[in-house]
């Protein structure tokens, strides 16, 4: 949003300097992105006078002009088409600096010397682009210095960002009240002085009809006849110029300068193009398409405003008016529109049509709705003064139910609680009031421009920026205990996301949307739809985290990392049954691929393979005390390969996830040739079997004492199983044991294989003698051969 200066102080007079009305506004809530002059600095320009002008004797387009600054004379060539003997120029002499940093020198064109240029208004910077020189038209001095001639019109222009919750200040008006304010003083609201034409009523002219009164509760229209096209005067174009609203004709330009002075969009039919001199407001109707005034075919959104004539759209509603009714340079009579239009339609109109324009960033933030009138009556009085147009009689408005404006009750103990402050009711009442709301006893009236305010803690705020933050008290009114109990859900999953950490693995945050074929491979439900999808890649919920690390994974690959360990943790959506909420578990996912270590000169590289995913699960397992489980092979279908899965079981046999290596052709479907290890637990399941007693032991005083033993299994038995009857067996002396080599062939029959175990034997409380270890190292090698039909191996 822009305003100039001198434009914002035809409605309100304030003493501040432009740098100090910038600092104001910053102060009371507005910010202020930057205070651009219109005149830039420049120096060395005169007014001049060209004396003669002759063709260049070596160059068509080029002409050879004797300018004088009222002192000396001299010879410049020119290239523009319209200089002519007897102007008055801006002259910049040799020396001079232009406002863009270019510095006039002495120079030979073709042949003649030149000493100097005559300028354009766009070399000194007062517009974008010009067809030629300047040919000042004012009274100005022969050799005045040019730069202080013009800055007896210098002006300011505020650039600033609104805030979506104040639509009101879209509009010079509304910066005039806020203003106001601040410096105090009353708003000047600019005449709309009419002559109405008795003998033509407007009534008789057009009718207005509205099918669609919630997307459009008020439309008011008038009719201005006799008028003529042409350029709007000089004053309003370069005013619409400044605040970035590129003129077209004086039509046009009345709407746009009225939309930027009371924030309500208007738009002007030409009225020979209203068949049946009717107006029907609508929705859409399904698959309808539309040419809007840009030119373009659109299909329009199902439940978009319709603006109608008798037989066909005219416009959509409150964001752009259509190719078939707009005004031209053949037009002679004016349907000048109106309206208010409900936010939230236009807004997702607008975003799916991909259409933002001034009138719909406007009516999406809430326009007002009693504003109707007062803009349809100030762009009338513009168009009968400007365009020579006769206003009929009258102002067709169809407003089937008013808008009122809504009430606060006004608590000003709890203002004062809010803020730290100690305003009485009257300084409380008085601040207000200088923002325009209105009282009905302990009541706050709300006018229908400020739409934001809604509740006692918006008139805090209110009150807060209005005496300015910066003279708040500082001092503590209420205690805030930041220290509060963690609840168990976010305690549980920062646990596992910093035990996944500990582990060396980077987590990783994905979509729960997916495509469908994503989703495929790691359900046989029915997909969980999206009702709306924002796009076809996001249409169903996840049922895994695979997919997401997937994605991930080929994203890495793709970048030549090949190496890859990511995790994540969150919710899937498992289970719809139509009629209730789908079951959202929290799982956790783990992803691994490339080299198990990074080659150097000591070791060489190796691939992962599935023990190196097993080993991370492990880890996790042990880290997070999870006592009662232990691993199950998975001969189910699945998403892993059906040689290299195995599940996890928790308390007993409830299965808790899978781990294994991720099926080739599920990779190949995310674009990924290379193996990927990957395990998935249910969160909501493991944490039911969380041992969350953790007591600290002290690192043993005394020795311990290490035995091995190798035995021969059948190939099917568990490693895992051996290892827990081990402990089972060995009781509290076992301080550790695991395996540490696993050998098949040689000597061994077929379907068999060798266990190398290595076992700790360790007390708290005394050394062990190797013959109490003897003991019960035997009695280990008995039990297990027994249980498990194994042999020493020889």
């Amino acid at each position: 949003m822009k305003i100039t200066y001198i434009w914002l102080k035809e409605y309100i007079d304030f003493p501040h300097s432009p740098q100090e009305l910038g600092e104001a506004l910053t102060e009371s809530g507005f910010e202020v992105e930057e205070v651009i002059e219109t005149i830039k600095p420049f120096s060395g320009v005169a007014a001049g006078r060209v004396e003669q002008v002759e063709k260049h004797p070596d160059a068509d387009k080029l002409s050879v002009c004797k300018v004088t600054d009222g002192t000396e004379t001299f010879q410049v060539i020119c290239g523009a088409p319209n200089v002519k003997a007897g102007q008055i120029v801006p002259f910049a002499k040799t020396g001079a600096m232009l406002p863009n940093g270019f510095k006039i020198k002495k120079a030979k064109i073709r042949g003649v010397e030149s000493f100097g240029m005559i300028c354009s208004k766009e070399e000194l910077g007062l517009e974008k682009s010009s067809d030629g020189i300047w040919a000042v038209e004012d009274d100005v001095k022969i050799g005045e210095d040019f730069y202080k001639y013009l800055e007896t019109q210098q002006d300011f222009i505020f650039d600033l960002s609104i805030t979506p919750n104040r639509p009101d200040c879209l509009s010079l008006i509304g910066f005039a009240r806020e203003v106001g304010a601040i410096a105090g003083g009353s708003i000047k609201l600019p005449e709309a002085s009419i002559k109405e034409n008795k003998s033509s009523n407007v009534d008789s002219i057009i009718k207005i009809k509205i099918d669609d009164p919630e997307g459009c509760p008020r439309y008011a229209g008038r009719v201005i006849k006799g008028i003529t096209i042409a350029p709007s005067p000089l004053w309003m174009q370069e005013r619409l110029e400044a605040v970035g609203i590129r003129p077209i004709n004086n039509i046009v330009d009345i709407t746009n300068y009225v939309l930027m002075e009371y924030g309500h969009p208007l738009h002007a039919f030409d009225l020979s193009q209203i068949e049946g001199n009717e107006i029907i407001v609508r929705s859409s109707r399904p698959k309808e398409k539309f040419t809007t005034l840009d030119d373009k075919e659109r299909t329009l959104p199902e439940n978009t405003v319709m603006i109608c004539d008798s037989k066909n759209p005219v416009a959509v509603g409150g964001i752009m008016g259509g190719l078939n009714s707009e005004v031209t340079d053949s037009t002679t009579d004016i349907l000048l529109e109106s309206a208010y239009f409900k936010p939230e339609r236009i807004a997702l109109s607008s975003r799916k049509l991909g259409l933002s324009t001034e009138a719909s960033q406007r009516f999406e933030r809430g326009a007002d709705p009693n504003g109707v009138i007062a803009a349809i009556n100030r762009a009338s009085a513009l168009m009968q003064e400007l365009a020579g147009g006769t206003v009929c009689e009258g102002i067709c408005d169809v407003y089937p139910k008013e808008i009122k404006p809504h009430r606060i009750h006004l608590d000003h103990n709890k203002i004062n609680r809010l803020l730290g402050t100690s305003f009485s009711l009257q300084e409380i009442k008085k601040k207000l009031a200088s923002i325009q709301l209105a009282f009905d006893g302990s009541d706050v009236v709300i006018p229908t421009f400020r739409p934001d305010l809604k509740i006692n803690v918006d008139l805090a705020e209110e009150m807060a920026r209005l005496v300015n933050y910066s003279n708040l008290p500082v001092n503590t009114v209420t205690e805030i205990l930041f220290e509060q109990e963690q609840p168990y859900l976010e305690y549980r999953n920062s646990f596992i996301r910093k035990t996944m950490l500990e582990l060396g693995i980077q987590e990783a945050f994905s979509s729960s949307m997916l495509k469908e074929s994503e989703a495929a491979p790691f359900t046989e439900e029915e997909f969980i739809r999206i009702m709306n999808p924002i796009s076809d890649d996001l249409t169903v919920m996840r049922p895994s985290l695979l997919p997401g690390l997937l994605k991930s994974v080929n994203y890495n690959l793709n970048r030549n990392i090949p190496d890859v360990q990511l995790f994540e943790l969150g919710r899937v959506f498992k289970n719809f049954k139509g009629d209730k909420l789908p079951e959202q578990p929290y799982s956790l996912a783990a992803v691994i691929c490339g080299q198990r270590s990074v080659p150097d000169w000591s070791n060489s590289s190796s691939e992962i393979d599935f023990y190196d995913i097993k080993g991370y699960l492990e880890n996790f397992i042990s880290k997070i005390s999870l006592d009662n489980s232990k691993f199950i092979l998975y001969d189910k279908s699945s998403w892993f390969s059906d040689q290299e899965t195995i599940a996890l079981a928790a308390g007993g046999n409830e299965e808790a996830g899978l781990c294994g290596k991720v099926d080739p052709q599920i990779c190949r479907l995310f674009g990924i040739e290379t193996p990927v290890y990957a395990f998935e637990l249910n969160i909501d399941i493991l944490s039911r079997y969380f041992n969350n007693e953790r007591t600290y032991k002290p690192v043993p005083r005394y020795p311990y004492s290490e035995r091995d033993m190798a035995l021969v299994f059948d190939e099917s038995v568990l490693s895992g199983d051996v290892l827990k009857y081990i402990e089972k067996t060995a009781g509290k002396l076992l301080s550790d044991v695991f395996v540490f080599d696993i050998f098949r062939g040689g000597s061994l029959p077929d379907a068999k294989k060798s266990l190398a175990v290595k076992m700790r034997f360790q007390s708290h409380e005394r050394t062990l003698s190797d013959k109490e270890v003897d003991k019960l190292f035997h009695k280990i090698i008995d039990k297990t051969c027994k249980e498990f039909n194994a042999s020493l191996r020889k």
